[in-house]
């Protein structure tokens, strides 16, 4: 259990640094809708190269943020019994879902998007309404976000694996 706890660490405390790192471009998007909307609205202004990278900062935060997310249990929640549960069923409940439902969403979309994002990586593909480049680097979010939630979903599978190991007595109800 050392080992496993070991690894689920090392992954939260890399999905954190990375987490807050990327944080910080939210300061990047409020800065660039400050200066972008009143430039268009207002003054007829604007540049759509502006507009493209704030969509692409935008993204990132959200694609890369999701295993920060994840991994503070910040998330949305479908399960509203979730709170009430014991701390070895709500382990039980984690380790259900990541493997069964989680693990393979995120196979079947890393999988189908190889070659959407290496075509579009090819060709250094541009944003299609605008010839802005940099279009492929959005997709290429797509291999970040599988990447990082996938290695969230490891930890969270090591910590539930962790509580349900326990002797029945160890873990007491929280909440």
């Amino acid at each position: 259990m050392t080992a496993l706890r070991a690894i689920a660490d090392a992954i939260d405390a890399f999905n954190d640094r990375v987490g807050r790192t990327v944080a910080w471009l939210v300061l990047a998007v409020v800065g660039m809708l400050f200066v972008q909307v009143p430039l268009r609205e207002i003054f007829h202004g604007g540049h759509n190269t502006a507009n493209d990278v704030g969509q692409l900062i935008h993204a990132t935060v959200f694609m890369v943020g999701a295993a920060y997310a994840m991994r503070h249990d910040v998330h949305v929640r479908v399960d509203i019994f979730h709170q009430r549960l014991s701390p070895r069923a709500r382990a039980a409940v984690e380790l259900v879902g990541t493997v069964f439902f989680l693990l393979p969403w995120l196979a079947l979309l890393g999988w189908y998007s190889v070659p959407i994002v290496l075509n579009s990586v090819g060709e250094l593909e541009q944003f299609a309404e605008t010839y802005t480049p940099g279009y492929y680097l959005m997709k290429l979010l797509l291999f970040v976000f599988v990447a990082l939630v996938s290695l969230q979903a490891i930890a969270t599978t090591a910590r539930a694996l962790i509580v349900l190991a326990a002797p029945a007595g160890a873990n007491r109800r929280s909440g």
